[in-house]
C-alpha cells in the first residue's frame, strides 16, 4: 500500500517507521531542517522500551504535486496548521486523505475541501526527537485500556477503507480500532487531557511532582468529570466509552493516576508531550472553552487549572 505521511514530526516519524516495516510503500513530507535530516540520515526511530535504533531508507519531498498519487495521505500536523494545507490537499488527486489532527471544533471546513476523501483518526503513540532518532512508544497491552489508535468515517458509518487502514496499521505494529463518531471522540480526548497538561504546568512541567500531590491530581480528576459532562450537556456521548471510568470514585482515580504518572510512558506521553506542545494546547483548550462556555454545569475545577497555561496567551 502506498502511504504519504504528511508531517515528519514525532507521529508521523512512528507511523512512517512502521509502515514501512509492514511492507508499506512510504513517502515522508518534511519541511526545512527535519527534510534535510531525514534526507540525509534516513530516518531513525527507537522504541522506549528498546536499546535498538531502526534506521529506513525512506523517501522525503518537500511539495505535494497534484498528480502525486497515493492510496492514502496521513496527515500528522499539528491544531491549526491543518488548514493551511486544504488547497494543497484539495488540488491532489489521491482518493483517501486521513487527518491524525486535534480538533475539538468539527470538521466543516475539512470536509468543504476534501467531501468524501476526508477520514479522521487519532494517535495513540508518541515520543520525542533526540539527535534525528524519534524515540517513541505506542499504546500496545493494558495502556490500550487509555487509548488506542482510533479511526472513522465522518458520517459514522463502517467502510471497506476504514476496515482496510485499521487492519494495515495493526498488522505494522500499531494496535487500532474504530469509532462510529470521531467528533465526540475528540471533543472528549481535548476534555481529559487538558486538565493533565494544566496540572503538569502547575508543577513546572514535573509529572513526578505531580504524582505526589494527592489534591492535585483529586483537581484534575474533576475537571475531567466537568469537561465531559459539560460536553454530555451539549449532546456529546462519551466516545470512547472507556473514558466513563473518570465516574469511578475519587479516591480509586486517585490511587491509580498517582501510580500511572510515575511511569515512564506517562512522562513521555503526558509530560513532554504537554511541555513541547504548550502552544498547541493553550490553542486547543481555549477551542475548547469556546466550545463548553455556555453550559450551565459548574467548571471550577476546569479553571482551577487553566489558570497555569494563561501565560502563554499572546
Amino acid at each position: 500500500m502506498k502511504f504519504l505521511i504528511y508531517g515528519g514530526g514525532v507521529i508521523g516519524s512512528i507511523f512512517a517507521g512502521k509502515l514501512y516495516s509492514g511492507g508499506n510503500d512510504i513517502t515522508i513530507l518534511a519541511r526545512n531542517k527535519r527534510f534535510e535530516e531525514l534526507k540525509k540520515n534516513g530516518l531513525k526511530i527507537k522504541d522506549i522500551k528498546e536499546n535498538v535504533i531502526e534506521q529506513f531508507n525512506i523517501k522525503v519531498i518537500e511539495k505535494l504535486e497534484p498528480e502525486d498519487v497515493y492510496d492514502y495521505i496521513l496527515v500528522t500536523l499539528k491544531f491549526g496548521q491543518g488548514e493551511e494545507i486544504l488547497p494543497i490537499l484539495s488540488a491532489n488527486k489521491s482518493k483517501n486523505i486521513v487527518f491524525f489532527v486535534n480538533n475539538p471544533l468539527g470538521y466543516d471546513k475539512w470536509k468543504a475541501y476534501l467531501n468524501e476523501r476526508l477520514m479522521v483518526g487519532f494517535p495513540a503513540c508518541g515520543g520525542e526527537i533526540k539527535s534525528n532518532i524519534t524515540e517513541y512508544y505506542i499504546s500496545k497491552g493494558i495502556t490500550r485500556s487509555f487509548q488506542t489508535t482510533t479511526f472513522g468515517e465522518i458520517d459514522g458509518t463502517k467502510t471497506k477503507r476504514l476496515k482496510e487502514i485499521k487492519n494495515i496499521f495493526t498488522k505494522s505494529g500499531i494496535p487500532s480500532t474504530i469509532s462510529k463518531n470521531m467528533d465526540n471522540w475528540q471533543k472528549c480526548h481535548i476534555a481529559v487531557v487538558t486538565p493533565i497538561a494544566n496540572a503538569i504546568y502547575k508543577h513546572n512541567g514535573d509529572i513526578k511532582v505531580l504524582a505526589s500531590n494527592k489534591m492535585d491530581i483529586k483537581v484534575m480528576i474533576k475537571a475531567a468529570r466537568e469537561g465531559l459532562c459539560a460536553l454530555k450537556e451539549l449532546g456529546c456521548k462519551v466516545e470512547p466509552m472507556k473514558l466513563n471510568f473518570y465516574f469511578l470514585p475519587i479516591p480509586f482515580l486517585s490511587l491509580c493516576f498517582s501510580k500511572i504518572l510515575k511511569t515512564k510512558i506517562a512522562d513521555i506521553s503526558m509530560a513532554k508531550h504537554s511541555n513541547n506542545a504548550k502552544k498547541e494546547m493553550f490553542e486547543l483548550q481555549r477551542a475548547y472553552e469556546s466550545l463548553i462556555k455556555d453550559t450551565k454545569l459548574k467548571k471550577e475545577h476546569i479553571t482551577m487549572l487553566s489558570k497555569y497555561i494563561n501565560f502563554y496567551d499572546s
